[in-house]
């Protein structure tokens, strides 16, 4: 039997009742990814990422922002010949799964493109909101800056497209820590007060729930040492923390705290805990000594997009290749809890919403169902 045609010309629904409607194949996951500072290692890298056939196998569609010619070299060193890249002018044309490599149509005398014009076309496309989910290999930040001295660190240039998000360092592995401030001070009681801390462990909260599914995370806060080899909390300034503590664990919040640093990243208590907030960079430095790279990597939280920076490159071809894996799996995890998130908040009990321009059926109006039990009574 044909389906119906209603009066617009479109064909009437023909489901059964209770069966589901049909949603249309989003569109996957498009996933930039930066060389770094453009070095042959870094174009190494990539071609080993694409040479893997796991990575075509994703539910993602990465892709890299540089020069084709260098993944090219890169590949033939590495006897990948077959591997070589399909260059899209437009990040639109990024479709398929295959190698492709974002190149703009440049003229032949114009000069070669450096990490910092790399990432302003990032920028640009991320401004379209033609992209959400940027993995960036590490840069010498201090190199860049001999050329473009407005250059900070990549983070700060992705953080640079949404100005009313206050971005927050993450850094992702066998634990998730992040830090109140890059430098220890001397005065720290007055620059950590406790509303500083009491609102970057709301936020770290809340990142922990959107982004990763967590849906009571339990933080862990160390203290103001400023002996950091101490096994001890020496700075009277660390009192200032157990009020919040108990003020926001009372409130339900599973926070606990504060901790001396190196005798709590020495312990096993630090398994019991899904994060954990460092006063100070170097105390989150303290957990990372001695241990893989490869697993660890920067997230740049609080943003409407997902930026990773994989902290392996050291010269190693099989550890940085893990490292960038590493991150571009941990970028779709993310974009997949924040999607999910996002379902889940539009209409959680399923019910028809006055925006969306569809009518309540009839049958199902408490005055008809109450019209109808009178007249057959």
């Amino acid at each position: 039997m044909e389906k119906e045609v209603n009066k617009t010309g479109t064909r009437a629904d023909s489901r059964l009742p209770g069966q589901p409607r049909r949603v249309e194949k989003e569109e996957r996951l498009r996933i930039g990814l930066t060389p770094g500072d453009g070095g042959d290692f870094d174009y190494e890298v990539l071609a080993r990422l694409f040479a893997d056939t796991a990575t075509y196998e994703t539910s993602a569609l990465p892709f890299v922002y540089g020069s084709a010619k260098k993944v090219v070299e890169a590949a033939r060193r590495m006897g990948l010949n077959d591997h070589g890249p399909l260059v899209q002018r437009n990040i639109q044309e990024i479709k398929g799964k295959r190698f492709q490599v974002l190149e703009p149509e440049m003229q032949e005398d114009a000069p070669e493109r450096d990490i910092y014009v790399i990432l302003q076309e990032v920028v640009g496309d991320l401004k379209n909101g033609n992209l959400r989910a940027l993995v960036s290999l590490p840069v010498t930040e201090a190199s860049v800056r001999q050329v473009h001295p407005e250059f900070k660190n990549q983070a700060v240039t992705v953080a640079s497209v949404f100005p009313d998000n206050p971005f927050r360092m993450l850094l992702c592995g066998s634990l998730r820590l992040s830090f109140l401030t890059t430098v220890r001070r001397e005065d720290s009681e007055a620059y950590l007060s406790n509303q500083r801390i009491e609102q970057r462990i709301r936020d770290l909260y809340r990142t922990l729930q959107m982004d990763f599914s967590i849906t009571t995370p339990r933080i862990a806060v160390l203290g103001m040492n400023k002996d950091l080899q101490s096994d001890r909390i020496t700075l009277p300034g660390t009192q200032r923390i157990i009020p919040v503590v108990h003020s926001l664990f009372e409130s339900g919040m599973p926070v606990f705290g504060p901790f001396p640093a190196r005798a709590f990243f020495a312990s096993q208590d630090v398994q019991a805990f899904d994060a954990v907030l460092c006063m100070y960079k170097e105390q989150m430095e303290m957990c990372i000594e001695g241990r893989p790279l490869e697993d660890m990597c920067y997230f740049t939280a609080s943003l409407p997009v997902v930026h990773i920076e994989p902290m392996a490159a050291n010269g190693n071809l099989d550890t940085a290749f893990r490292g960038l894996f590493r991150a571009v799996c941990l970028a779709m995890d993310i974009d997949a809890a924040r999607q999910q998130n996002r379902l889940l908040a539009e209409n959680p009990l399923g019910y028809d919403s006055p925006r969306s321009g569809r009518r309540e059926k009839e049958d199902d109006s408490t005055d008809r169902i109450l019209a109808t039990g009178k007249e057959e009574a």
